[in-house]
């Protein structure tokens, strides 16, 4: 208990967890069992023993049924507006319909739906207009 969490975790847990909890954690060093992590929301689900990569996998099967353009930009402006105003993050927001609108699988989704069949996304940045 003579270590500090370096890798990241003093300014993470703070990001992440309401401040009183951040800092009992950061100031005991005591483990939080993985159901209240669950409960405060800092994992999204819990798993038995031995089966993280299958509940991964799954997720990640739940984000590939989106249209990749669509799911990188939804992750940057997440990732860029971190800590912004709501008036930078909007700026940062309103720039991803314009070039969203401008790629094949904006135009895919609708039809797709349309036609009552899975998307073919293409992950093409300019649709041929």
């Amino acid at each position: 208990r003579s270590l500090v969490p370096a890798a990241g975790g003093m300014f993470r847990l703070p990001r992440k967890l309401p401040e009183h909890i951040a800092n009992e954690l950061l100031l005991t060093g005591d483990p939080l069992p993985a159901q209240r992590m669950y409960d405060l929301g800092f994992v999204n689900v819990l798993c038995e023993d031995g089966k993280v990569m299958e509940e991964a996998m799954k997720l990640a099967k739940r984000v590939e049924t989106n249209a990749p353009l669509a799911v990188f930009e939804a992750r940057r402006v997440a990732m860029k507006t971190l800590g912004v105003t709501e008036e930078e993050a909007w700026d940062v927001s309103s720039e991803s319909m314009p070039y969203l609108a401008r790629t094949e699988d904006f135009r895919e989704g609708p039809r797709a739906f349309i036609e009552k069949r899975a998307p073919r996304w293409t992950g093409k940045k300019k649709s041929k207009l």
